[in-house]
């Protein structure tokens, strides 16, 4: 595994500042307890965008993209405000159930968005505790 850069170099923060800027789009602060990661809200959606390095570009996360993806600061630019223009259409409606617990409604009509993913994040780890509470009073 690669360990991230200390440090963003200046070139690079103001590169990425300014494709942003060209698409209506502000480069948010340092994320905390991080060094290289900015946190990006657009059109009701965070992002973060982590520096990788000199010769990597950047990584993108945020909806749909939840383990990051290598962009350039372009792709950045225009993967953010084409999502904020998506985000005014109807989302992706969730399934009834999501892995054997009953979605709430809250989500039902959004699957896809920050919400629904953060939801499905908290459920999936509540089910992983559950899981393992078992294995371990059955080993007993």
């Amino acid at each position: 595994m690669s360990i991230l850069p200390r440090h963003t170099p200046q070139a690079h923060l103001d590169a990425l500042t300014q494709e942003l800027e060209a698409a209506g789009i502000t480069l948010g602060p340092v994320k905390p307890g991080t060094r290289v990661t900015r946190i990006v809200d657009h059109g009701g959606i965070r992002w973060t965008v982590t520096f990788l390095g000199s010769g990597y570009g950047w990584a993108l996360r945020g909806p749909g993209i939840e383990h990051g993806v290598g962009m350039d600061v372009a792709e950045i630019a225009e993967h953010i405000a084409a999502a904020a223009m998506d985000a005014d259409e109807p989302g992706i409606p969730a399934p009834a159930t999501w892995r054997g617990v009953p979605v709430p409604q809250e989500y039902a009509t959004r699957w896809d968005s920050p919400e629904a993913v953060a939801w499905r994040n908290g459920a999936g780890a509540a089910l992983a505790v559950a899981n393992l509470t078992a294995v371990a009073q059955q080993d007993s």
